[in-house]
């Protein structure tokens, strides 16, 4: 079975030239229209439904019959279960499960450390496909869809919208070509988060995707706000170079705090290399249990089979 939406994009742009290389290319387009495609169809109440079809998680004026609760001023008294009133001596109201169409929301953190890649890709590449793949899946199953572009200190928030317009537009986005490191200062997540904290639906799947370099505490903070409205899914990448310090002996490497000579054949430091990546590892874990988020690592060398079966609950 094929995905329309997907494809059709597609269609209008493998005869369009970039300047700069897009971090999508047209046969990564096709391979994950594809693999969108061989998911499992969505379960609906009706193929006509799109809005109101999904179970919520939250209480209101809904049709499905969810718990008891006592009485509270201002409740519509046509609430009122006289039975149990009666037999506990207590008003009680019937509280019904909200039906609302699902949003999907991804974040993906394009800033410079983002920018770095040695085998297959740049990790904001890898970003990008597992974005388009999120977004994809979301959009075939009728979700409302948001996607945020976090360039350092830069970032877009759209609203979140259903339909194959919002599709477009998202790959569209995520194919652009990331401005050069030098241009761009590190990523903020703080005025992400806080505009999210006023934006983002009761109810929302949110999915965040960067190597989580640069992570403040009070980001962490905001996001253990948000975990009382949303659904969290962490998406460190990570390049197979960082797993391990590479031997490259003396090196000088260009920081914002000017040029720094390290030897990267000595024990001790790669010793700290080691132990500070798993204290990070180990920081995520920590964080994701906290905002009791799914933790999705991904490296960036990773294939679009691979990633499509873990998202799919395979892995």
């Amino acid at each position: 079975m094929r995905f329309p939406p997907l494809e059709r994009w597609l269609h209008r742009h493998q005869a369009r030239g970039d300047i700069h290389a897009p971090l999508l290319d047209d046969a990564t387009l096709a391979e994950i229209a594809a693999l969108t495609a061989s998911l499992p169809e969505p379960v609906r109440l009706s193929p006509r439904l799109q809005r109101g079809e999904q179970a919520s998680p939250y209480q209101g004026p809904g049709l499905d019959f969810s718990d008891l609760r006592p009485y509270q001023p201002g409740d519509d008294v046509r609430r009122i279960d006289w039975r149990v009133s009666a037999r506990l001596q207590k008003p009680f109201v019937r509280v019904y499960a909200e039906t609302r169409q699902a949003v999907t929301w991804v974040v993906l953190d394009r800033g410079p450390s983002m920018r770095f890649g040695t085998r297959a890709r740049l990790k904001a590449a890898q970003a990008a496909r597992l974005a388009a793949l999120i977004l994809g899946g979301a959009g075939r199953a009728l979700d409302a869809l948001a996607l945020t572009l976090l360039d350092g200190d830069a970032h877009t928030t759209p609203s979140p919208r259903s339909g194959r317009a919002p599709l477009h537009a998202a790959l569209e986005a995520l194919r652009t070509a990331c401005p050069p490191p030098q241009d761009t200062a590190p990523s903020r997540w703080s005025e992400v988060l806080a505009e999210l904290e006023l934006t983002l639906p009761h109810g929302a799947r949110l999915w965040l995707i960067s190597d989580c370099l640069g992570l403040t505490r009070e980001d962490e903070a905001l996001l253990e706000r948000l975990a009382a409205r949303a659904e969290q899914t962490l998406c460190p990448i990570e390049d197979a170079s960082e797993r391990a310090l590479p031997p490259l002996g003396r090196v000088h490497l260009q920081t914002a705090a000017g040029m720094v000579e390290l030897d990267t054949a000595s024990h001790a430091l790669r010793t700290a290399y080691s132990q500070a990546r798993a204290a990070h590892l180990a920081h995520l874990e920590a964080l994701a249990g906290r905002l009791r988020a799914r933790l999705l690592p991904v490296g960036a060398d990773e294939e679009l089979a691979v990633i499509a079966t873990r998202l799919a609950g395979g892995a």
